[in-house]
């Protein structure tokens, strides 16, 4: 079994390691990530892995037995955990903080109908809204 640390390593990895794009970052979605990803993300974030479950569309129970038997999630979860990094990445740019960053990401926000831009990574169109409030902020908006 993996070592805390580089269970915690996975995430960061695709956060602060060089971006994916084109048809790297397809190769990558479509082999997907293992599953132990899903615990990376939660300490990454500090939340409990039942919100990245809800985030990724992977139930408790999947997500156990597809650790348990070393299989990658599909390319539909990985998606969204590549969504949800590339996001992430943006949010540190933009306050040039990761502690910053997190804290914004998993608390509620008035222009996204209160909810937090965590929850919302498991849409393109939710990842959308994300990006165009992180842009604002950016330019000296608020959100």
């Amino acid at each position: 079994m993996a070592s805390t640390q580089s269970v915690s390593n996975l995430f960061s990895a695709l956060v602060f390691g060089a971006p994916l794009g084109g048809a790297q970052a397809i190769a990558s979605i479509r082999a997907g990530y293992p599953a132990k990803m899903l615990k990376a993300v939660s300490r990454f974030f500090g939340v409990p892995e039942s919100r990245i479950h809800r985030v990724t569309h992977v139930p408790a129970t999947t997500a156990s037995r597809l650790v348990k038997n070393r299989v990658k999630m599909d390319s539909a979860a990985t998606e969204r955990i590549f969504r949800l990094g590339a996001v992430t990445r943006r949010a540190i740019e933009v306050f040039e903080d990761k502690e910053a960053a997190i804290e914004w990401m998993c608390t509620e926000n008035r222009t996204l109908a209160n909810a937090a831009p965590l929850d919302l990574m498991d849409t393109e169109p939710g990842a959308a809204s994300v990006r165009e409030i992180l842009n604002a902020i950016e330019v000296g908006g608020v959100a």
